[in-house]
């Protein structure tokens, strides 16, 4: 990747190396700016990415806004009333899935993006030992009035010593995070042998991407650089000897993407509109997970 400006051109594919890319999607940003990206799709491997997108030092104007949620816990308007009530329900979720394939042990635990410490605070009266990353000091700030946890700065994933984490987990982040190889390459050296790592990732092969294309709320440009399917996100993976054990559906989002999506589209009754075409999709991947708005991947490293 090469930068020009503050933009970041994206000439090689960075889950399989391929130089051969096509447009793929012109989105806009509905939150921030309103301004117009492009989605480029890898020729040879199907993973998409938002092309000339702002650089680190950048883009942080592009989450200046009072409806990003995981910075401001913003409990403003139905759609954010809904996401308060889902993520009650998802933090029980998440701890369990942690518990269950860290084999029921207490240990040390990083969230990678922690925003406002729900789920910081939440493994922390489970009695782990638990750390946060999180670039918006706001969201730092919050986290340490709300809760009493401290959480770091980007940087400090760096200066993690090697293999001293049991769990590592990130929901809805990878997706923003410029240097995605080296990130995945980190990971592999933090997490002890037998860690698990969690990421959760909106799927571009779902019911719903297929159905809102531009407009789908998930694509979030330009704060999503790297859109992923289940099929790429194992293809990333494996480059970084992961092995993936298992992956889960997130049904909830089916629902809170679909009510932005139909904003996104300007419709009528959009939230209503939203909630109904979001239970479709819901009932639709019951019977085929892989179409999940989200999923979430438990990933082990591979065995030397």
């Amino acid at each position: 990747m090469e930068s020009t400006s503050i933009k970041i051109h994206t000439s090689i594919c960075p889950v399989c190396g391929n130089k051969a890319t096509t447009p793929f999607l012109t989105c806009k940003d509905y939150l921030a700016s309103h301004e117009i990206f492009d989605i480029y799709k890898c020729n040879r491997c199907g993973f998409a990415f938002t092309q000339d997108f702002p650089s680190e030092e950048a883009i942080g104007r592009y989450y200046d806004a009072p409806a990003y949620v995981s910075h401001s816990d913003t409990h403003k308007g139905i759609i954010n009333m809904l996401y308060h009530w889902a993520r009650k329900i998802a933090l029980r979720s998440k701890a369990k899935m942690v518990c269950r394939y860290a084999g029921d042990k207490k240990g040390m635990l990083l969230d990678i993006g922690s925003g406002t410490g729900y789920f910081l605070n939440k493994m922390k009266e489970r009695k782990w030992v638990v750390t946060g990353i999180e670039k918006s000091e706001t969201a730092r700030n919050y986290t340490k009035q709300k809760f009493n946890i401290n959480c770091q700065a980007s940087d400090y994933l760096y200066e993690i010593p090697c293999k001293t984490k049991d769990v590592i987990t990130m929901w809805h982040v990878l997706e923003h995070l410029e240097h995605l190889n080296s990130v995945m390459d980190h990971l592999q050296g933090i997490l002890k042998d037998d860690g698990t790592l969690i990421i959760a990732l909106p799927n571009k092969s779902s019911f719903d991407a297929a159905y809102y294309k531009e407009n789908w709320a998930a694509y979030d440009v330009p704060r999503h650089l790297w859109h992923f399917s289940p099929a790429d996100f194992e293809h990333l993976a494996k480059r970084h000897h992961f092995e993936i054990i298992a992956t889960k559906p997130m049904y909830f989002d089916a629902f809170y993407i679909s009510m932005l999506s139909e904003k996104n589209k300007g419709s009528f009754l959009g939230s209503i509109v939203g909630l109904f075409r979001g239970g479709l999709f819901f009932i639709k991947t019951l019977g085929n997970k892989s179409k999940s708005s989200s999923l979430i991947y438990i990933l082990k490293k591979k065995k030397q």
